[in-house]
């Protein structure tokens, strides 16, 4: 399934604007890819796509972490880039989400990660707020996932509804 997202990038890149690469190019390291939401395809009708275009932002770039346990469990995604005020699209410290389909209630594993692309778009441009800058939510690196998976997992605890179901 991965490899295959790989192969159909073109496609959704003219469909919906997103551009689904691994960050290693020569494909070697499959748990690590980027998700980048290009402006253009989003709405300039929606706060998201305003904010964005306000602040010359392109593109909003995402870092998709695949587990080991994948696609049973949900990828972790954060947002690497624009700076999103704390709260604004959904996206909170460290460019953790707020997205329930990232968590083991709202995952299914039939959904792809170009989907999953189109399902965070979506979610975001439905969102408010605004973008604080141009520049990174945080450490782009392992420390910064780190601290983004601390996040998530703070968020996640605060909807118990979110855990009503548990996988493994």
């Amino acid at each position: 399934e991965l490899r295959q997202a790989e192969e159909q990038r073109a496609r959704h890149l003219e469909e919906h604007g997103l551009e689904l690469a691994l960050r290693d190019a020569e494909g070697g390291d499959l748990r690590e890819w980027t998700l980048r939401l290009l402006t253009r395809a989003i709405d300039g009708g929606c706060e998201l796509g305003r904010e964005l275009r306000a602040h010359g932002v392109d593109a909003v770039e995402l870092e998709v972490w695949i587990p080991d346990a994948f696609p049973v469990r949900p990828p972790q995604l954060r947002v690497l880039r624009p700076r999103f005020r704390p709260g604004s699209f959904f996206v909170f410290q460290h460019g953790a989400l707020c997205l329930e389909t990232l968590t083991a209630q709202g995952w299914t594993p039939a959904m792809s990660l170009p989907q999953l692309g189109v399902q965070v778009k979506t979610v975001m441009s439905q969102g408010r707020g605004s973008v604080a800058g141009g520049g990174s939510m945080g450490d782009p690196g392992p420390a910064g996932r780190d601290a983004a998976r601390a996040t998530f997992s703070t968020i996640e605890s605060s909807h118990s509804d979110w855990n009503a179901f548990s996988v493994g």
